[in-house]
């Protein structure tokens, strides 16, 4: 953290950074564990995610919280692909972040074994459909749904014009419907 934090200039931006760690750092380990599978891995994608935004954080920090939250996630995700890539694997689109997205939040419940393998299923085939979309249409879809960003806040993580963000989902979702059709759901 200390190294992070002497990238800083002000109190006000280290106080906000540490902030930005603790509630990020474990959805961007996940994230990076979905694509590299490996727990090392995944922790230098993270540390690695982290000091790029540390470097540009004045850049970022008027972002609102749900933008610095999809900006860390969309981070943590490309430096793990580009660690991928470094290591001369190729990068299967079924191990996308979206593994990683899939929590236990109704951990709590109890499920019958029935239900929980209709769940697996009608979770993998989600996966591999958005796995199929090209890079600019999953993130758009993750930064919306998943991250819960407006359109408008997508797009600034994106770096694209609110209407340009607008019709990117729009396609992308047609796209994933039409995915679904092709699937038979």
């Amino acid at each position: 953290m200390l190294f992070y934090l002497s990238l800083l200039e002000t109190e006000e931006q280290k106080k906000n950074f540490i902030e930005i760690y603790r509630r990020n750092r474990g959805g961007m380990y996940r994230v990076a564990y979905g694509i590299l599978g490996q727990k090392e891995e995944a922790e230098n994608a993270v540390h690695d995610a982290f000091v790029k935004l540390a470097d540009k954080f004045a850049r970022y920090e008027r972002l609102s919280e749900k933008e610095m939250d999809g900006l860390c996630i969309t981070i943590a995700r490309n430096v793990a692909i580009n660690l991928w890539h470094r290591q001369k694997r190729s990068f299967p689109l079924e191990n996308c972040e979206m593994k990683a997205l899939y929590r236990e939040d109704n951990a709590g419940e109890v499920s019958f074994p029935e239900e929980m393998a209709i769940k697996k299923e009608e979770a993998e085939l989600i996966r591999r459909l958005l796995g199929e979309l090209s890079a600019a249409d999953h993130d758009i879809l993750v930064l919306r749904y998943f991250c819960g960003l407006s359109v408008k806040e997508a797009a600034k993580v994106l770096g694209i014009s609110r209407n340009a963000a607008q019709v990117r989902l729009h396609r992308a979702k047609e796209r994933l419907r039409e995915a679904f059709d092709e699937a038979g759901i």
